[in-house]
């Protein structure tokens, strides 16, 4: 049990929520009338951080429901640090890596609109893993949004109506494979709509091993219901986060 709370307490401040904006309409005067642009906002995922206060990894499909990344949408992650009442929130401003098959993308983040603040950055590692180990997950289920502060130009501005708190859970390693050559991992852990990009950790060491995914579907008796949860492996991509200085064990 103390590694698990160890470890909860040294990835928080890691871990982020990402919320997509995007312009639903665009502004229009009509009669001498602004009407104002609109905006949607959505919590649509968690990011973890692997280069601190610069580079996270997440899933591709959180972007655009599976569906490629719409290039007018804007992104910005929020820490919360020790689960607390304030939420911290930084702007995506680029997409280092984006692989839609592997269901993996990197996002680059600038400054905290609050001085001071930083993502910090968790270890991961690409060696072989055997069923069984135990793991540790941790994401951000996506709240309701009541309300948001946002400028002209789709840009979050601070505020804002949401419960936004991150969520642990523990499991093991219950099986792996590949499907058409891609690796999976699947865990007897499940997690909720948000979580998604979020990391999975061994716990000695204490390193991120995969990325959460989505489920296996099975069919029921009354139609395909959701299966074990998988992970994609982040050994598929290592030499590509060695190349932006994430630290590998």
């Amino acid at each position: 049990m103390a590694d698990l709370i160890r470890t909860i307490s040294d990835i928080r401040d890691a871990v982020c929520a990402v919320m997509r904006i995007r312009k639903v309409r665009d502004e229009k005067i009509k009669k001498n009338k602004v009407r104002p642009a609109q905006f949607n906002l959505a919590f649509v995922g968690t990011a973890f951080g692997v280069v601190e206060n610069r580079y996270l990894i997440t899933a591709y499909h959180i972007f655009n429901d599976d569906q490629p990344r719409i290039p007018g949408d804007k992104f910005f992650v929020f820490t919360v640090p020790n689960n607390g009442p304030q939420a911290f929130h930084f702007p995506v401003v680029g997409f280092p890596i984006e692989e839609p098959k592997l269901d993996i993308a990197v996002l680059e983040i600038g400054a905290c609109a609050t001085p001071g603040q930083i993502v910090r950055a968790i270890p991961f590692s690409a060696r072989p893993i055997t069923d069984g180990v135990r793991v540790l997950t941790y994401g951000f289920p996506a709240p309701v949004i009541a309300g948001g502060n946002i400028d002209p130009n789709g840009n979050f501005l601070g505020g804002g109506n949401f419960f936004l708190k991150g969520h642990a859970n523990e499991g093991i390693v219950a099986g792996q494979f590949d499907v058409d050559g891609i690796p999976i991992y699947e865990f007897n852990v499940g997690w909720y709509n948000g979580e998604s990009g979020g990391p999975v950790l061994t716990l000695d060491p204490m390193a991120a091993i995969a990325i959460m995914k989505g489920y296996r579907g099975i069919q029921a008796k009354h139609g395909v219901v959701p299966g074990p949860h998988a992970g994609r492996p982040l050994s598929i991509i290592v030499d590509r986060l060695r190349e932006l200085g994430a630290q590998n064990l």
